[in-house]
């Protein structure tokens, strides 16, 4: 048997039929990536367990306490090498036990803190 020849308004049916079913597929697709998303960031928060039974022990990150004048000293010549060959200082001239004992006189504007007594006296360490 011979098939029929598809008239005009059955092909607008067919290709209305597949742009809705790949407009369809698309919207699920990104139903699933917002789904996976959302579980990410529960688990994430929550741990693996899904927070049911006893938590994991965070580890909690040890205080950095005040380094002799040597290791200052130090981490300070370091720091000009650096801004010498054009790079950042290091990450640790930044922090509260360093911010307050460096020299920054010596440093360029671009790599001086924005203005360490901001901070002082608060948790955030600029």
């Amino acid at each position: 048997m011979t098939a029929l020849p598809e008239s005009g308004i059955q092909t607008v049916y067919k290709h209305w039929l597949s742009a809705a079913t790949t407009l369809l597929a698309c919207q699920w697709q990104l139903f699933e990536a917002q789904y996976q998303a959302g579980l990410k960031v529960i688990e994430a928060t929550l741990g693996p367990s899904g927070g049911r039974t006893d938590p994991a022990p965070v580890a909690v990150k040890p205080v950095v306490k005040p380094s002799s004048e040597d290791e200052v000293r130090k981490l300070e010549r370091q720091a000009a090498e650096r801004i010498s060959q054009g790079l950042a200082p290091p990450r640790e001239v930044y922090r509260s036990p360093y911010r307050e004992r460096i020299n920054w006189e010596q440093f360029p504007q671009w790599a001086r803190p924005s203005d360490p007594e901001l901070f002082e006296g608060s948790g955030h360490e600029g």
